[in-house]
């Protein structure tokens, strides 16, 4: 399982991103430094194994993902939403625990729409608590004080056993949270409180990044702090950096946000037997595309178009077609070797 590990870890960190990006290049040297600080060679199993490990049948998980914000993203982009609905769908499908989405309001339909296209019906919590194949979506505030009491609310009352979040930016040192490329993120989710008050309570926790400045990016700021661009030093009047200053028990860089959770995903049904719970090429098709008629648009271009952080569609799919011979071929050799 450590080889499957790791070749699902090579792959979501390929660099494919567009050569105009200034964080290009940086991607295998945050996991490099992930890994190490951790002590393991892959990520995903890692986060996998905590995940059986922490979650049982029926256990409430938290998932979150968000950077929309006025006036330029009002309906998020296209890298988060997917790895939210993939996440949802794999702990759903695999230990029929009960995803339930923790977002801003500006973000609910790029994840709702992700999650439908993805298998799961959006419903109310009581039918989610009783029926498999769905999901439920709780709004959280943007002010930063309701945020951190409803972090401490939604925790007493659901007991999640695990908290997940792809793609949402986290503060740093001084609080402040940022673009990629070094401006003042207004008025977007602070879902990151949930992490702060897990972190508390000792619940698990694991965050897909891209860049070092979401939740999670606090596992390696000194990494994001040397290499990324803007990592020490924003171009807001904090001059503090984008280094984000929250952990996560497992923070997981890649080269998209989404594709660190289809590589939990992968190892999630390798190690459950179970690979079907990883979307296929036309689910992915069928996801990324009903985000974008949600509004969401492509990271790059701020357009609506089927793309995540300039990657096409056709490369997304690709990328989990062959995530699913990675882990499909991985179980037929365990098969044959026993036959032997």
């Amino acid at each position: 399982m450590e080889i499957v590990g790791e070749y699902v870890d090579r792959l979501i960190t390929v660099e494919m991103r567009p050569r105009s990006l200034p964080v290009r290049g940086t991607i295998r040297q945050l996991h490099s430094y992930a890994c190490e600080k951790l002590g393991v060679t892959s990520l995903t199993l890692l986060a996998a194994q905590k995940i059986i490990e922490n979650v049982k049948e029926k256990d409430n998980v938290f998932i979150f993902t968000g950077v929309a914000s006025m006036p330029y993203l009002p309906h998020g982009e296209t890298d988060g939403p997917l790895g939210a609905a993939s996440m949802a769908r794999a702990v759903n499908l695999g230990l029929n625990a009960k995803p339930l989405f923790t977002l801003g309001e500006r973000d609910i339909d790029s994840v709702k729409f992700s999650a439908k296209a993805a298998g799961l019906n959006i419903e109310d919590y009581e039918i989610v608590k009783q029926t498999r194949g769905t999901a439920a979506i709780i709004p959280f505030p943007y002010d930063d004080g309701a945020a951190k009491k409803a972090a401490v609310e939604l925790i007493d009352e659901y007991s999640p056993k695990a908290i997940f979040s792809f793609e949402t930016p986290g503060p740093n040192s001084k609080g402040v949270q940022h673009t990629a490329l070094g401006f003042a993120f207004p008025q977007t989710t602070k879902a990151y409180h949930l992490f702060d008050e897990a972190s508390r309570r000792n619940i698990l926790t694991i965050a897909g990044l891209d860049v070092g400045n979401e939740v999670g990016g606090g596992n390696i700021e000194e990494e994001v702090r040397r290499i990324v661009p803007g990592g020490n030093l924003c171009k807001c009047p904090c001059k503090s950096g984008i280094a984000s200053r929250v952990t996560a028990d497992v923070a997981i860089p890649a080269a998209t946000s989404n594709w660190a959770a289809y590589g939990i995903s992968a190892m999630l049904g390798f190690l459950l037997k179970k690979p079907e719970i990883l979307q296929d090429a036309e689910t992915e098709r069928r996801m990324l595309e009903a985000c974008v008629m949600a509004g969401a648009v492509d990271g790059v271009t701020f357009r609506p178009i089927a793309a995540v952080d300039g990657m096409s569609s056709k490369a997304n799919q690709c990328l989990v077609t062959l995530l699913q011979e990675i882990i499909r071929n991985g179980l037929l050799a365990e098969e044959i070797t026993r036959e032997l």
